[in-house]
C-alpha cells in the first residue's frame, strides 16, 4: 500500500522543485558558456564534452544529466547564436542607405559577415565545413526564420510583388548566402571581401529571377 505524504513534506517538496529547476537551468546556461568559450579557441574536432565540462567546472557525471553528447549541447548552443543572429538582423537598417532592394540585401550580408567576423564560435558552429550533419540539419531549419526575415524587412521599404512560394524563396537567398559564406571558411578560414562579395552576386542574381531590377517604396519606408 503506497503512503500518502504529510501536508507538510509536499509542500517542501513543491518548495524544492523552482530551486532544483533554477540550478538546473544555471548549469545548463555554465555548459553552454563553456563550449562557446573553447570554440572562440579551437576547432570543433578538437572539443570532447569532457574539456567543455572541465571548462565549466561541472563534473562530467552531472554534465550527461544534462547533455547526453556533445552534439545536444553545441546543437544548443547553435540555438543561441540563431537567437542572437535574428535579434542582429532584426535592428533597423540606416535608411539613408537605401536606395533600391538590392541594397537592403548588401546591408543584411554585410552586416552577418561583421557578426562572424567578431564571433568565430558562431562562425566555426554555423558555417564551417567541419560541422555535423545534425547541427546543420537544425541551422537549415532556423535559415528558414531568417528567409521570412528578409522578406519582412524587404517589405517594409519596398512593395514586394506576390508570386509563388514568396517566403521560400527568400530561404534559398538565405541559403546561398550561407554556401558561399561557408566556401570561403573551407577555402581561406576566414570570410573574404571577395567571397563576401560573391555572397551579393549570387543571392541577388538569384532574387532577379522573381523580383523587377526596381521596385516601387513604401511610403512609410
Amino acid at each position: 500500500m503506497s503512503k500518502t505524504q504529510s501536508p507538510r513534506r509536499q509542500v517542501a517538496r513543491r518548495e524544492r522543485e523552482p530551486h532544483t529547476q533554477k540550478r538546473g537551468e544555471e548549469r545548463r546556461r555554465q555548459l553552454i558558456d563553456a563550449a562557446a568559450q573553447l570554440l572562440q579557441e579551437r576547432e570543433i574536432d578538437e572539443i570532447s564534452l569532457n574539456d567543455v565540462a572541465a571548462e565549466a567546472g561541472i563534473p562530467i557525471t552531472s554534465t550527461y544529466h544534462f547533455y547526453g553528447d556533445l552534439h545536444s549541447l553545441l546543437a544548443a548552443l547553435a540555438v543561441r547564436y540563431g537567437e542572437e543572429f535574428v535579434r542582429l538582423l532584426q535592428r533597423p537598417l540606416p535608411a539613408a542607405k537605401i536606395s533600391k532592394w538590392q541594397d537592403v540585401l548588401e546591408l543584411m550580408i554585410a552586416r552577418s559577415v561583421r557578426y562572424y567576423g567578431a564571433n568565430p564560435g558562431a562562425r566555426k558552429l554555423l558555417i564551417d565545413g567541419k560541422v555535423p550533419a545534425d547541427i546543420k540539419f537544425a541551422d537549415r531549419l532556423h535559415d528558414r526564420v531568417l528567409g521570412a526575415l528578409v522578406e519582412s524587412t524587404l517589405a517594409r521599404y519596398f512593395e514586394l510583388p506576390e508570386f509563388p512560394e514568396r517566403t521560400r524563396v527568400f530561404y534559398h537567398g538565405v541559403e546561398i548566402v550561407d554556401l558561399m559564406l561557408q566556401l570561403s571558411v573551407i577555402e581561406s578560414r576566414r570570410i573574404t571581401s571577395a567571397m563576401t562579395r560573391h555572397a551579393h552576386l549570387a543571392c541577388i542574381g538569384y532574387l532577379r529571377a522573381f523580383l523587377p531590377e526596381k521596385l516601387p517604396r513604401q511610403s512609410s519606408g
